[in-house]
């Protein structure tokens, strides 16, 4: 079963002659988890938050290792082919401070920067593949004490965040494990947090 479940506060209706269209936010997120078979929810988030309701040009998509990230991007697209979005598939590295703070998990046993980097580009190259043909798209990867702290930071530059629901695990950890909350929470933009029907890590080579 596909759903979308916005916040009870929406934006007030435009009145005639203000410019403003009809809202296309609330629709595109919900036909989106309508017709994305691998996520069981994606709910909508901060509604209230939209400046513009009528318009959704860009998208960011955050990207991790966790097991909704496959679904994450999969609705991202739908939503972006719904409205005409360009996607910013974003990943953020731990920092040389978090590093040193110990806040990051270690990859394979060690807290190298290179090895987050290389992962992290591994985890994009993998989300831009799911894309297939979808060619309104770009990828950024990102060091940060934290992947909440990244996200919200440049959340007022999108009119849209997608990011996966909670999850633990050594790299995911990092990007979702408090994230998600922190995203809702503090982004100047609704947010979509994607749960997925099953199974979808990316595939990484």
């Amino acid at each position: 079963m596909h759903g979308s479940d916005a916040d009870e506060a929406s934006a007030e209706a435009p009145t005639v002659g203000d410019g403003v269209g009809e809202p296309v936010v609330e629709p595109a997120v919900r036909e989106a988890a309508a017709s994305t078979p691998t996520a069981a929810h994606a709910r909508l988030k901060g509604i209230e938050r939209a400046a513009r309701p009528d318009r959704v040009s860009s998208i960011l998509v955050a990207v991790g290792a966790g097991p909704h990230t496959g679904a994450t991007v999969d609705v991202a697209r739908e939503v972006a082919d719904a409205t005409g979005a360009w996607l910013e598939l974003f990943h953020v590295v731990p920092s040389d401070r978090a590093l040193v703070d110990g806040d990051a998990t270690a990859v394979d046993g060690e807290a190298d920067p290179d090895k987050y980097a290389a992962a992290g580009d591994r985890l994009l190259s993998a989300a831009r593949d799911r894309l297939g043909d979808f060619d309104r798209v770009d990828r950024w990867l990102v060091e940060d004490r934290t992947a909440a702290g990244a996200i919200v930071e440049q959340s007022p530059y999108y009119d849209l965040i997608v990011v996966g629901a909670p999850t633990t695990g050594t790299v995911g950890r990092f990007v979702f494990g408090s994230t998600t909350d922190t995203v809702i929470d503090d982004a100047e933009v609704p947010v979509v947090v994607v749960e997925a029907d099953g199974e979808t890590s990316l595939d990484v080579a």
